[in-house]
């Protein structure tokens, strides 16, 4: 699965949430993680959300109360993020479909 997902890395969509974020946070003093977190944590589906810090430092920051997200804000990452359904058609699906199947009765 590596190879699908660094293709979903590099998609322009994951760039352009990327650039969405650092903008809010450039016009606030949170940091980009800050701003994806309290995006996350706003959405009504959410009910935890799995941090990933190195450094204590990171840990503390990623604890802190975060800034709140305008209407504005939401609605463009919203939007940004929308995902692509390519299922059952691309992706992993493709690869079903030329993935080898062993096992069975011995002859």
């Amino acid at each position: 699965m590596g190879p699908y997902f660094l293709g979903r890395a590099q998609e322009q969509r994951t760039q352009a949430v990327l650039d969405v974020i650092e903008q809010i946070a450039g016009h606030t003093e949170a940091t980009m993680s800050q701003i994806a977190l309290a995006w996350l944590v706003a959405r009504p589906a959410v009910t935890s959300v799995i941090l990933g810090a190195r450094t204590l430092d990171q840990l503390l920051a990623s604890l802190a109360t975060g800034p709140r997200l305008s209407a504005e804000e939401t609605e463009l990452l919203d939007k940004v993020s929308e995902p692509q359904v390519d299922y059952p058609y691309g992706g992993a699906a493709i690869a079903q479909f030329t993935r080898r199947i062993e096992g069975g009765w011995p002859a």
